[in-house]
């Protein structure tokens, strides 16, 4: 018998009882949508956990910090020394493409002012000293300006978001602070200085030598330096960049040595970074970079770890969900064994027939095959569409909740079926469909061929 043949009297045999072909197609639909829906739930998870830890910090990097202050005090910890030595092993190390040094310099020891007799002044401004050359490649992004280029950029200065708004009045007896807030015509309250127009000084502080408002007189001219602000950075999460600035990493070094020399500051130790940086290939690079630095000796964190153990609680989820899902395809597929089984009953005398006429068993076998494997296809193409249906529906009424409660920005769909799935799904689902009509079809080829011509 050709296989053309087969697939004819196939087709033919599912409509001649269309209606408990109807019935056991929509068992098979129910579960094949119910798995797809779960399963895309769950990748939306993933993908919506994913732009929240994005916004929380970078997904590739993996951050090392000092355990000693800026200032040489070795603290508690007993890690190595976070200098210069130990940043050129750290950018050595496999799928490490950047590294990303950075020094704090407190606002305790510089004051950042502006403006006509330094009337604008911020004493207490986060100030970090950063390799300005790293910086695009460390995913920040620029509102006003532009990034720093060239190979001198010791007097350059970037803006956070919202550092300007740290400047305030002296003139001013309440204070002089401007906070940053909405006005009735939607703008904004600006603040006393524009960073890209003004000159900012930056006064390395003399301790010995205090004003009447607690703050410091500088150092006199060689401890003051003339900045340019380049650029004004994206409003950004991650409040260490929100509001501060950051300068050239060589002048940074220069202010603290500046700062001992002037406060006399003995036995001073080396300049260490308070914090590196590493930007890894790729985010699963991310863990075992993570363990060299850690076998290095020094302490590492990075958002690849929260990843895994949200991801770990999202993996239970989605078996729970999934199991839900796989019992009604389970129930599908007990529904087509019992319409292949009821069809041999029915089709006994044809049975005899096709063998009495020489029909070989394999392909009474192959057909009784072929008829439960494409109520499976059937169903799970069906199936496909709806689940694309009611993910079209969840995400455009469910989006907004997921993005509220995740704190993403609302892009991340709630869920998401891409190819594999769809594919996954017509394959099971087939493969359903032949599990369960392969009982039917051996009952058929066993039935004896005088015994079904008999049967009426």
């Amino acid at each position: 018998m050709k296989i053309s043949d087969m697939i004819s009297m196939c087709f033919k045999n599912l409509w001649r009882r269309k209606g408990r072909t109807f019935l056991t197609v929509i068992g098979v639909i129910i579960g094949c949508c119910a798995i797809i829906v779960m399963i895309s739930l769950g990748l939306g998870m993933n993908a919506a956990m994913d732009a929240m830890l994005a916004n929380w910090g970078d997904l590739n990097a993996v951050t090392i910090y000092s355990g000693r202050s800026m200032y040489g005090d070795s603290g508690s910890s007993d890690q190595p020394v976070l200098n210069d030595d130990a940043l050129m092993s750290l950018r050595s190390i496999e799928h490490v493409e950047t590294a990303f040094p950075k020094i704090q310099v407190s606002g305790e020891y510089i004051t950042l002012s502006a403006g006509k007799n330094d009337r604008y002044k911020a004493s207490w401004m986060e100030v970090y000293g950063v390799d300005f050359n790293t910086l695009k490649k460390m995913n920040y992004e620029i509102d006003q300006g532009a990034f720093p280029e060239g190979t001198d950029t010791s007097n350059t200065v970037i803006f956070g978001a919202e550092a300007a708004y740290q400047f305030r009045d002296t003139k001013k007896r309440d204070g002089g602070y401007i906070w940053k807030e909405m006005l009735p015509d939607g703008t904004y309250r600006q603040p006393w200085i524009d960073p890209m127009t003004d000159t900012i000084k930056l006064s390395v502080n003399n301790t010995k030598k205090q004003n009447d408002d607690g703050s410091y007189q500088s150092g006199g001219r060689g401890y003051e330096h003339k900045l340019t602000c380049s650029a004004i950075l994206m409003q950004d999460p991650n409040w260490e960049t929100v509001y501060s600035v950051m300068i050239d990493i060589g002048l940074a070094k220069q202010l603290i040595n500046d700062y001992n020399r002037l406060n006399g500051v003995k036995n001073s130790k080396e300049i260490e970074y308070s914090q590196i940086k590493l930007w890894v290939d790729d985010i699963d690079n991310v863990d075992a970079v993570q363990e060299a630095v850690e076998a290095m000796g020094f302490s590492a964190s990075s958002m690849a770890q929260m990843r895994k153990e949200m991801q770990g609680q999202l993996m239970i989820i989605q078996l729970v969900l999934g199991g839900l899902a796989a019992i009604s395809l389970l129930v599908a597929a007990i529904g087509i064994a019992n319409t292949m089984i009821m069809s041999i009953y029915e089709r006994t005398r044809e049975i005899g027939i096709m063998k009495v006429l020489g029909c070989f068993i394999s392909n009474i076998r192959i057909m009784f095959l072929m008829e439960a494997g494409m109520i499976g296809l059937l169903g799970g193409g069906i199936g496909v569409l709806i689940s694309y249906i009611i993910s079209f529906f969840m995400n455009k009424f469910g989006g907004g909740v997921m993005s509220s409660m995740l704190g993403t920005d609302g892009s991340t769909p709630i869920s998401i079926i891409p190819l594999w799935l769809v594919l996954l799904a017509l394959i099971f689902s087939s493969f359903i469909g032949l599990i369960s009509g392969f009982y039917p079809a051996n009952r058929a080829v066993k039935i004896s061929a005088l015994e079904a011509i008999k049967n009426e």
